[in-house]
């Protein structure tokens, strides 16, 4: 395979999370404009979001090319050197495994990854019986229970976690 297509990857698919990175940095602070600067806290208008999230498309796509064809004209360059260089596949492949392992951590730490918390085993708890909502005391209260509400907002169930979490 040619230099220009293996570089082409090597900077691709990092460059799959760099774009999307820098897009959702530019598009937070155009929206903050846009909200501070424009639109205030009035309405905004319908087609504000079509038309957000179609620029966003546009530019996230732009990005990923632009460093698809960067790595492309990258490997064009070096095709003289008929060795690929090692170096460049271990840093494309550690900024990927960086990249994937930094959505991990970040899912884990708002909770859609691992255990789930005592709220969540609650309220599913409650869901699963019927009951129209849950509630857990204070953490600091030392007390260990989960309460079920009814339609009507009484509470209608005090249940252990220990039972909970089995």
């Amino acid at each position: 395979m040619k230099k220009r297509y293996i570089y082409s990857l090597l900077f691709g698919i990092p460059g799959l999370f760099v774009a999307g990175i820098l897009s959702i940095f530019l598009f937070a602070a155009l929206t903050g404009i846009l909200w501070l600067y424009v639109f205030c806290d009035n309405p905004w208008p319908a087609a504000s979001e079509t038309m957000i999230s179609a620029l966003f498309v546009f530019v996230f796509g732009v990005l990923w090319i632009g460093l698809i064809t960067l790595g492309y004209f990258v490997g064009r360059k070096m095709e003289t050197d008929p060795v690929v260089n090692r170096n460049h596949i271990l840093i494309s492949g550690g900024l990927t495994l960086m990249f994937i392992l930094l959505m991990i951590f970040q899912q884990w730490s708002v909770g859609n990854l691992g255990p789930k918390s005592d709220g969540v085993l609650c309220g599913e708890f409650c869901a699963k019986h019927g009951y129209s909502g849950s509630g857990m005391p204070p953490q600091n209260s030392g007390d260990q229970t989960c309460s079920c509400y009814d339609a009507s907002g009484k509470e209608a169930l005090t249940v252990p976690l220990e039972i909970i979490s089995k």
